[in-house]
């Protein structure tokens, strides 16, 4: 059985911030001057607080999520007077929305512009709330319509919209995608996302009147209200007695947290729920603490108040993570959090330290987290790690963070922590070194590759590593290395290492390995068979054993003139090359390699081509000498040149001494 929202008081939460039937009103956080009141009659009358704005520029841009999940959720979306402009930007936040969470069933939303009164920005609610309908996590709890439809997998209340909202017309507003709010300006993407959040699921039951405070609706809580907890009771809000002045202490005593276990997760200290003294209408208990989460922090969106210049284009991981407390589908991988934690002390030994890194990720995909080039096994979200060696330089550090088997789901975070300060005047110093793959020589240049990693001491602020030559940065006092271009000779190579930054620190390292041997290209044919006469060409095949040594694995193999792919390794393989001229003459081949000429025969190989075997009277090459063959002489009767055709007897004259030779084998099969 699926139940609506009836009110039960008449007071100003309920009538701005659950209502679906009646007007509801601006939420605190848009910036409102201490005049205006909230717009619905009820408060008027109960003489509700003016909803306070912030009309002081603060220029800061959080931008929208990097990448969206797998999974996501339909937004339509009713416009009632909108100006294109808003539309467009509207769009744009439900699109941002759409992205973080996932429902089978598309999310409705009435959204009216309208004149709320000076300087009211906006508000929005659920249409209605439902409880105990199939899929619902909790008995005697509601949820939101949307949500109450995304665990249904079904639209409870399909005649209706499931999320109703309203935003001033006569506001100056900033209508940018960018962020780039101007002095004085309210940015309407962020308005619209802090309103539809409420919508979808951010908004408890909890009000107080006079000394009393009261929570839930017809003897149920709300989804949200089940997450409160009260640090000043040690217990959660619902374990108070509901209309009692215990319950309002816990409401105004600013002790109220989140304990769902994914909101938890998200930040280091326990999430801070909005509970001022004196209780304030339509900001208490369903924002998060404005003096935990000030401009710029990442969770800001759902504070109580909003300055001007300032553009919120994230929900943020506190939200995130109470959203899949609630029951919102979070699908598909996505990193929601990186926070810094412990750090160890500059270890003078050293000069590095270690640093914790807390993750919060969502369905993390097979493979391995990468943080800054190191790899760790994926344990579970949140996952604590450990950068260890990292340099003791005093430097803010930046911190990227992916998923090996989806790189797309990735996050970085700007100087995440601040290295400790240098404890220690030590020497530089090479403390190890270790040898590792090395590739075979290349006939083409006779030369190799080397693979080593270098491990030092006190390089901080020494820059790059110069190795025999070439340049390699120096990440946490290592140096991977690939040395190429190194000469094959099977002698041994030494080391001569130094610094960028400080020549002064400099080592050699004797016999570090041994180069492989010198690996020269070389090529020897022999005739194997030579072929007979092909009388339909006049050309013969010749078969050829080839012998090569330490062959270049590019390019081709010309032998004669044909070309052939290159044998993976020295051996002795056999060649056929077609269409020498079968003229009875001395004949000859050579071979090369077309990626290393100079990898060539150093004496052709030679034989006597066989003896030509062309009928001369078969003009038409068909093998006999017939009708077809005289018919074409005749065509070039009286023809002078070298290559006329039907001159039989080679005069360069086609005449009656050609007519005369063909008679003479007329018949014949060559």
């Amino acid at each position: 059985m699926t139940s609506s929202l009836v009110p039960h008081f008449a007071t100003c939460v309920f009538a701005t911030l659950i209502l679906g039937a009646t007007e509801v009103s601006a939420q605190k956080m848009f910036g409102l001057p201490a005049s205006a009141m909230h717009d619905h009659t009820s408060c008027e009358a109960a003489g509700c607080d003016g909803l306070i704005g912030i009309a002081e520029d603060h220029f800061h841009f959080t931008p929208p999520p990097t990448t969206s999940r797998s999974s996501s959720a339909t937004i339509q979306i009713t416009y009632n007077n909108f100006p294109a402009s808003a539309e467009a930007a509207f769009q744009y936040a439900a699109n941002i929305w759409a992205g973080q969470i996932s429902s089978d069933v598309t999310i409705e939303i009435n959204a009216t512009w309208a004149a709320l009164g000076d300087n009211i920005l906006g508000s929005a609610s659920p249409s209605t709330i439902h409880r105990n309908f199939t899929g619902a996590s909790a008995l005697d709890v509601y949820y939101p319509q949307a949500l109450a439809n995304q665990l249904a997998s079904s639209d409870l209340a399909s005649s209706s919209a499931d999320i109703t909202c309203n935003f001033g017309s006569d506001v100056n507003w900033y209508f940018g995608l960018d962020g780039n709010v101007p002095p004085g300006a309210y940015d309407f993407v962020t308005v619209v996302l802090h309103e539809l959040c409420h919508g979808l699921g951010m908004i408890g039951s909890a009000m107080v009147a006079g000394n009393t405070g009261f929570i839930g609706q017809s003897n149920s809580p709300f989804i949200y209200d089940t997450f409160i907890n009260d640090n000043n009771s040690s217990g959660s809000i619902l374990d108070l007695n509901n209309g009692t002045s215990s319950l309002a202490s816990a409401l105004t005593g600013g002790g109220l947290v989140w304990s769902g276990p994914e909101g938890l997760a998200a930040d280091a200290a326990p999430p801070g729920i909005y509970a001022p003294d004196p209780w304030e209408p339509g900001a208490s208990f369903s924002h998060l603490r404005e003096d935990m989460y000030l401009s710029g922090n990442a969770n800001a969106l759902m504070t109580p108040n909003l300055n001007t210049g300032e553009a919120i284009h994230n929900p943020g991981p506190i939200v995130m993570g109470m959203f899949s407390d609630m029951g919102w589908g979070i699908e598909g991988c996505s990193i929601s959090a990186m926070l810094a934690g412990a750090q160890s002390p500059c270890n003078p030994e050293t000069n590095t330290y270690s640093q914790q890194i807390i993750l919060i990720y969502d369905d993390a995909p097979t493979g391995l987290l990468n943080i800054n080039g190191s790899l760790f096994t994926v344990t579970g979200s949140p996952q604590i790690v450990s950068l260890n060696n990292l340099p003791s330089n005093g430097n803010p550090v930046d911190v990227t963070v992916y998923f090996t088997g989806d790189p797309n789901c990735i996050a970085t975070q700007t100087a995440l922590f601040t290295a400790p300060e240098s404890c220690a005047d030590g020497t530089c110093a090479l403390a190890s070194y270790t040898v590792s793959s090395q590739s075979s020589c290349n006939p083409i240049d006779e030369t190799y590759t080397q693979e080593l990693t270098l491990q030092f001491n006190y390089t901080a602020g020494l820059g790059d590593v110069d190795i025999n030559g070439q340049t390699f940065p120096v990440v946490n006092d290592a140096a991977h290395v690939v040395l190429t271009g190194l000469v094959a000779d099977g002698q041994s190579v030494n080391l001569a290492i130094t610094f960028a930054s400080d020549v002064a620190c400099g080592f050699a390292v004797i016999d570090a390995w041994t180069a492989p041997e010198p690996c020269p290209c070389s090529i020897d044919i022999e005739i194997d068979t030579v072929g007979d006469c092909e009388p339909s060409s006049g050309n013969h095949n010749v078969d050829f054993t080839v012998s090569l040594n330490n062959p270049p694995t590019s390019g081709l193999l010309s032998i004669g003139g044909a070309l052939f792919n290159p044998p993976e390794s020295s051996g002795t393989y056999n060649a056929t090359v077609e269409d020498f001229p079968a003229d009875g003459q001395n004949a000859s081949a050579g071979a090369f390699f077309t990626d290393l000429p100079s990898c060539s025969t150093a004496q052709d190989a030679t034989w006597v081509a066989p003896e030509p075997c062309s009928c001369p009277g078969d003009i038409d090459g068909d093998g006999i000498i017939g009708v077809s063959d005289t018919l074409d002489l005749l065509a070039n009767f009286g023809c002078v040149g070298v290559n006329c055709t039907g001159d039989v007897d080679g005069d360069n004259i086609v005449g009656v001494a050609d007519i005369l030779q063909l008679l003479s084998v007329f018949g014949n099969s060559c």
